[in-house]
């Protein structure tokens, strides 16, 4: 008879989700904790494909990965879908395929997987994932309705303990999506995230463990280069968001336009990771625009980064980079906890008071970003707080 284990369960169904649980695998593997992480729903159906580092920090940990199609080959459909689902990454990788075919068999993924009955293949992994377990804990960003976690999370309710890590960082009140059920835990990254789920009953003020200190040392071991490019140009990252959250598109372009063409100046454009990953750059900006690079590694290696509405601007906060917040094209502008407190060459209204603060900016000068890091960092170091958190629970 095999002997019962404790064993911590992730389930990502996309990359925002997978940057957010992936320190928690990190710290729940430390403590010799069984780990296995489920790749859901974006990841079966390839709209995107998991960070490489963070595959690589698994690979090295000797995490499991729990690929749903792999083990879920038994029926005709299930098993074409699993053949196309390995082939469309394998030719994803080959540079000699043209694109078109590449996004005809990503189509054929989509078309497959949208047939495939979710509840069950979210039933039967949990089921997988309970067995010869004695104690297990559930890490997943929410208990929203998706096609696979939904019938994986209801499986997993009476069999283990459900703990949700939040999907972004609560930098301004919003609607909460609606769940199917109560947590057991639900971890917040500030006061105002726990005010606005008060509802729930068993509430952690954590910070935001994507943003703290120690896992950003680990993401940075695993960058191809992670010494800091040095030159006497000013580096400067835009971190894009998209049209629903751009007060003005045609000035967005134009402002950018302005700052790709100032003097002594490197720009890198990153399209926002969920919204704009497969949009085609405006012809302005397509010289810039850099949807291969990863934000930590670019805000690591930037002097300055530009934004308005990004959340991966708390990337830059914890590493105390310039910030410029482009509020004039921000539709969300006064929501923000952090606006009433940031200093005011932080705050942009126009493009001659952006070309003036670039023109003006020094590398040498201290950077205040305190308003920014109560996000974040509300209480204490988020690493030791969800280390304590770990401890208390395992």
């Amino acid at each position: 008879m095999k002997k019962l284990k404790k064993k911590a369960v992730f389930y990502a169904y996309s990359n925002n989700a997978l940057d957010h649980l992936a320190p928690y695998v990190f710290l729940c593997n430390q403590k010799n904790i069984e780990c296995a992480v489920v790749y859901g729903e974006d990841f079966i159906r390839r709209k995107v494909y998991p960070n490489k580092k963070i595959v690589k920090i698994f690979e090295n940990n000797k995490i499991n990965i729990h690929n749903i199609p792999f083990f879920e080959k038994k029926g005709f459909i299930k098993s074409i879908f699993y053949y196309v689902w390995l082939w469309t990454e394998i030719i994803e990788k080959k540079s000699y395929i043209p694109n078109f075919f590449k996004i005809k068999l990503k189509g054929l993924c989509e078309r497959i997987y949208n047939i495939l009955d979710g509840d069950k293949l979210g039933a039967n992994t949990a089921k997988k994932l309970l067995k010869n377990s004695e104690k297990v804990l559930v890490f997943t960003d929410n208990c929203n309705e998706k096609k696979i976690k939904k019938s994986f999370l209801l499986q997993m309710r009476n069999h283990a303990k459900i703990i949700t890590t939040g999907h972004a960082v609560w930098q301004q009140d919003g609607t909460l999506n609606k769940e199917m059920f109560a947590e057991d835990i639900t971890l917040v990254s500030n006061k105002w995230e726990a005010s606005s789920k008060s509802n729930k009953k068993n509430i952690e003020i954590i910070g935001s463990l994507r943003y703290s200190k120690n896992w950003l040392k680990i993401l940075d071991d695993y960058s191809p280069d992670s010494k800091i490019v040095s030159n006497k140009r000013k580096n400067i990252v835009v971190l894009m968001s998209p049209v629903h959250v751009t007060s003005d598109w045609k000035t967005m372009i134009n402002t950018l336009t302005k700052i790709i063409k100032c003097e002594d100046t490197d720009v890198k454009i990153l399209p926002h990771i969920r919204d704009m990953i497969n949009m085609k750059p405006p012809i302005e900006l397509k010289d810039n625009w850099d949807k291969k690079s990863y934000l930590d590694f670019s805000v690591k290696n930037s002097d300055i980064v530009v934004f308005w509405g990004s959340s991966g601007i708390f990337e830059a906060v914890a590493r105390n980079k310039k910030i410029f917040f482009l509020s004039y094209l921000d539709l969300n502008k006064n929501n923000y906890f952090w606006m009433d407190q940031i200093i005011n060459n932080t705050i942009i209204d126009n493009d001659f008071e952006l070309l003036e603060a670039i023109k003006n900016f020094k590398r040498d000068s201290i950077e205040n970003n305190e308003s920014f890091k109560k996000i974040i960092w509300p209480n204490n170091d988020p690493w030791l707080n969800a280390t304590n958190l770990i401890n208390k629970i395992i």
